[in-house]
């Protein structure tokens, strides 16, 4: 138990460290529209590390904002005490505008929370049309490249994300965790989750029973029996989704384009699996 509390607490740490940040510039970097968060407290080699992982040369060429352990307790009093949170802030993240629509992730170092978690959770909080790199100085979890990002973004578009849509978003990708080490399958929880945000972009007043129906739904067609009582935490989530100011078309793309991509993962290994059983089946004819 307490492991997971402590890898839970990892979770939401590095979620929040990336997402505070304090911007020390507001020109945006010559080669095209980008912004890099540095974890406040990263030592000159852990930081060398971050920046050769993120592909910077000379942050001179970028609009550096920096990641504070205050703004991490500002973030985490909601899931953590003080005392757990720590003292320094050392998650990292690149994001540059793509020209598109959709929302490309790449992870270095990061061993908890996935490019799809990322995604699901960044499309919550309005993201579009940009390339996001995570990277950590050492292997950790992650999270809190979520938060640098949107604070990124935020300086990027001109457009204020609120308190309670990043809150939503560190609900979201906390919740997607828990339910990948309940699942002991990562993929199946964020298609899960997408595939519930999907149907709650098409009817974001869905009642209560609508929305557990549409939690039992993906279950199903991601092959999971849920319990109750992870069905009431799911539903909790998406409860405090629907009380958002969310861009819920582009929430519509995002769930889309994420749940296409996932399909593409789970699929073949469906496949695999199929042609091992009868490549076993056939061993066994001579055995």
């Amino acid at each position: 138990m307490k492991k997971f509390l402590n890898k839970k607490l990892a979770i939401v740490l590095a979620l929040i460290m990336a997402l505070s940040v304090s911007a020390t510039g507001t020109a945006f970097a010559a080669d095209g529209d980008s912004y890099l968060a540095l974890g406040a407290d990263l030592s000159a080699d852990e930081k060398s590390t971050v920046l050769s992982l993120l592909g910077v040369a000379d942050t001179n060429d970028y609009n550096v904002l920096y990641v504070t352990n205050s703004e991490e307790h500002r973030y985490l009093s909601k899931y953590v005490s003080s005392d757990q949170i720590g003292s320094k802030a050392l998650s990292s993240v690149l994001i540059r505008e793509n020209g598109g629509n959709n929302i490309n992730v790449t992870t270095h170092n990061i061993g908890y929370c996935t490019e799809d978690m990322y995604r699901n959770a960044l499309a919550t909080a309005g993201l579009s049309g940009a390339d996001v790199t995570v990277a950590g100085p050492f292997e950790i979890s992650g999270t809190a490249a979520l938060v640098g990002t949107i604070k990124a973004y935020e300086k990027m578009t001109g457009e204020t994300v609120g308190d309670e849509v990043i809150e939503g978003s560190v609900d979201e990708i906390t919740t997607t965790g828990e339910l990948g080490e309940e699942l002991g399958d990562t993929n199946a929880a964020e298609q899960i989750i997408a595939e519930v945000k999907n149907d709650l972009a098409d009817n974001p007043n869905m009642s209560d029973g609508e929305l557990e129906e549409s939690i039992r739904d993906a279950a199903e067609n991601a092959g999971i029996e849920l319990s109750d009582s992870t069905i009431q935490k799911i539903k909790s989530m998406l409860q405090n989704l629907q009380g958002l100011d969310i861009d819920w078309d582009n929430l519509k793309q995002q769930s889309s384009s994420i749940l296409e991509d996932l399909k593409q993962v789970v699929d073949p290994e469906k496949a695999k699996g199929f042609f091992n059983t009868i490549i076993e089946w056939f061993r066994s004819l001579f055995n």
